[in-house]
């Protein structure tokens, strides 16, 4: 199930139909409900629900149509003025704000997750506006700092560029992820020693954000690098920042740097990855 959340006027209105939640004044999402297949999950796991909180639709429409198709999640795609009251429900969070993020939700994700939720940070949930929120950064680990990106400033640039599968044993970076070619990475927890890992390439019309600084030490699982080709510079980039997991109070947060454009999540290995995010039960680190 897919449905979709806004407050239209001042009075939100909810009508289920087969499984599909309607707001009058939108247009509810193509939907239909999942039939359980074998080694699908069943039950109260299969009932959880998962909602997305976002200010661009379109690439949300691919990531919860997606999610449904492989995993049989019921998904809601909310905006922010719309945010349910309590979160408590949902099995996942999503959040993908290109924007300012409110205050209201702000709060309201930071108080989900460390009451034992799961929330899953996408693409620009870790961007420049954000920096203004006060709790935050904070809460993530994470520091954008101003100046040139060759000296360690935030940058973000469009371009192609490719996703490192840094810890490929996890779950979540292996069960059922198709990766490309391995390619030559040296993690940036130096000293480190260059190896091979399983990469996959994002295309030109994508988004790299470069200079992600964390600010709490090893309080996060890396799970994946970036590699990307400054060609005016003449300079190669690699970040152990494309995908990191932080526990936080009785809770998880999960990043993904890819996520741009909606070519990102229909790669398999991306949307799968989110999918094993979801589903991922920690201290089962090993692939199955």
């Amino acid at each position: 199930m897919i449905g979709w959340m806004c407050k239209p006027g001042s009075t939100i209105l909810l009508l289920t139909v087969i499984g599909i939640v309607w707001i009058p004044g939108t247009f509810p999402l193509q939907a239909r409900r999942a039939a359980v297949r074998p080694g699908c999950a069943s039950g109260s796991e299969r009932r959880a629900e998962v909602l997305i909180v976002q200010d661009e639709l379109p690439q949300m429409k691919v990531l919860a149509g997606l999610l449904q198709e492989k995993g049989h999640l019921s998904v809601t795609i909310s905006d922010q003025a719309s945010l349910p009251k309590d979160l408590s429900a949902y099995r996942a969070v999503l959040v993908f704000i290109h924007r300012d993020l409110r205050e209201t939700t702000e709060k309201a994700i930071i108080d989900y997750t460390q009451k034992g939720g799961r929330l899953v940070c996408l693409h620009h949930s870790i961007s420049s506006a954000k920096a203004a929120n006060k709790f935050y950064f904070d809460f993530l680990g994470v520091r954008l700092e101003k100046g040139p990106m060759a000296a360690g400033g935030y940058a973000y640039k469009a371009s192609g560029w490719s996703l490192v599968n840094l810890n490929p044993r996890h779950y979540i970076t292996s069960f059922q992820v198709d990766w490309g070619e391995p390619m030559g990475y040296t993690p940036s927890d130096a000293p480190s020693a260059e190896g091979t890992y399983p990469s996959v390439r994002l295309g030109d019309d994508s988004e790299v954000f470069l200079n992600h600084k964390f600010t709490d030490g090893r309080a996060k699982t890396v799970l994946c690098g970036i590699v990307y080709q400054d060609k005016a510079a003449n300079r190669t980039y690699m970040q152990d920042r494309g995908a990191w997991i932080k526990e936080q109070g009785k809770g998880i947060v999960v990043y993904f740097m890819p996520g741009h454009t909606a070519s990102d999540y229909q790669k398999n290995g991306i949307s799968q990855m989110i999918l094993n995010a979801i589903r991922w039960a920690p201290g089962a680190t090993e692939s199955r």
